[in-house]
């Protein structure tokens, strides 16, 4: 399966100038929003990057999925613990969410490097 995170990323960040620049009021503000959203409160700052890797293999982004991976390595979460969470992805979402499953098992070995 060919998947290189570094060139989807890059594109993607690409794509997004023009949307950023059409808008910045509004991108500012999803921006604002997901750093307020993402930093501890009544869930510390470790589960909700956690939460978010879940939620980005459930709904199959293959955007949210590396910096999940990231946040969560760098949170301490450890590779057997978050494929152990993504599973409960494939249990909401059915076996193609699998597949999505293997893109953590790829970011977690890219940054792992």
């Amino acid at each position: 399966m060919q998947y290189d995170i570094k060139k989807t990323l890059d594109e993607f960040n690409e794509l997004m100038v023009d949307i950023r620049k059409s808008i910045p009021e509004q991108y500012g503000s999803f921006i604002d929003n997901k750093a307020a959203l993402t930093k501890a409160g009544k869930i510390d700052e470790k589960t909700k990057w956690l939460l978010l890797l879940v939620a980005g293999v459930s709904q199959k982004c293959p955007i949210c999925i590396p910096p999940a991976v990231k946040h969560c390595l760098e949170a301490g979460w450890k590779k057997e613990e978050i494929l152990e969470a993504c599973m409960v992805a494939v249990l909401v979402g059915g076996s193609s969410v699998m597949t999505y499953v293997t893109l953590v098992d790829k970011a977690l070995q890219e940054f792992k490097k």
